[in-house]
């Protein structure tokens, strides 16, 4: 099967920083969350990867992760033009589900599900799409869900809100049929979960569920976001490691960075690669310092990330928060990253 990865928004939440540093670019233990996500697909045995991004930066991501992955899986970077939203996206790339369906990801979820098993159910099933999904706290959860009604059919809710009776919360994941994708309009806006998925069943076609059971999730699309997945995976709270095909597979630091004896490193910390921690500094964990970034004597980091190629002043106090350049991390990030295989 292959694969789709959704990276060609602009990354509104993420402002400003996306307006430099494209989301799929965002750090996450020090590697762009877009890695993350080719070494899942990776595990999962797909034949080929298609990229959408925006057409402005197909360069930029051909110079920062090559045409294949670490595992060796070709990577096709498809360019969209103008925005058309998640369904005229797949609409657009309808040639790339010419062998049959397709596994459609997003560029900025972080969810370790068994994808294996996600493949092996849609091919015994074969629904118009497939849906994974999760429990969801119904108190608290604002995305969309997926309803069981009486007759034993799945319907898709785009963010019903806390109201509907669902505990069955959409991932983000999907296998999407060509069929399902011929019904989308041409060179139109349209969003696959806002306007495709609610109304399948005008279509006739047919939409199943998958359960992940537990896995773990994690939007990177806002900065707090993207500072708890740091948080979470530096302190052990997160099933994510590099996969073994990976330059960081035997840890997520090469032990190249530059640390004063007089330093103070307390809790659980993931230093980069070329970074200096200068004398008299403390950093208290669970926190990342990005590669190449400096952190100034007497300066104090406390459960925070620190981009790539940032500065930290001297004397400086930084509490639960994202700092740095975004062009200082990106030029940092495509520098290293394209260090890995071809």
């Amino acid at each position: 099967m292959r694969a789709l990865v959704l990276a060609g928004g602009k990354g509104t939440r993420l402002w400003p920083m996306t307006r430099i540093l494209p989301k799929p670019f965002a750090p996450v233990a020090n590697r762009p969350v877009l890695g993350w996500v080719l070494d899942h697909l990776d595990a999962a045995g797909v034949e080929m990867i298609g990229v959408i991004v925006r057409a402005a930066e197909t360069d930029l991501y051909e110079r920062g992760f090559g045409v294949r992955t670490a595992a060796g899986t070709p990577i096709a970077w498809l360019a969209e033009h103008e925005p058309l939203g998640s369904g005229g996206a797949l609409r657009a790339q309808r040639d790339f589900f010419r062998d049959g369906p397709v596994l459609v990801v997003p560029a900025d979820i972080l969810c370790p599900m068994d994808l294996s098993a996600l493949i092996a159910f849609h091919h015994r099933r074969r629904p118009a799409v497939t849906v994974a999904v999760m429990a969801r706290d119904m108190t608290v959860w604002d995305g969309d869900v997926a309803v069981i009604t009486p007759d034993g059919l799945s319907r898709y809710l785009f963010k019903p809100g806390p109201a509907v009776q669902s505990n069955l919360g959409s991932t983000g994941t999907w296998i999407v049929e060509p069929d399902l994708v011929d019904t989308i309009p041409e060179n139109a806006f349209t969003d696959f979960s806002m306007s495709v998925l609610p109304s399948l069943p005008d279509f006739s076609l047919r939409l199943e569920t998958f359960d992940t059971a537990g896995t773990y999730l994690r939007d990177v699309g806002t900065l707090d976001a993207l500072l708890a997945a740091n948080l979470e995976i530096v302190a052990g709270n997160a099933p994510l490691r590099p996969g073994p095909a990976s330059p960081w597979a035997d840890g997520l630091s090469d032990g190249t960075a530059a640390i004063d004896a007089t330093a103070t490193i307390t809790g659980p910390v993931l230093v980069g690669a070329d970074a200096t921690i200068h004398a008299g500094a403390e950093v208290r964990g669970p926190a990342v310092i990005g590669p190449g970034a400096i952190v100034g004597p007497g300066a104090r980091v406390d459960a925070s990330l620190v981009l790539p190629g940032a500065t930290v002043p001297a004397r400086d106090r930084l509490t639960g928060v994202v700092h740095g350049d975004a062009g200082d991390a990106l030029r940092v990030l495509t520098s290293r990253y394209a260090d890995g295989p071809r």
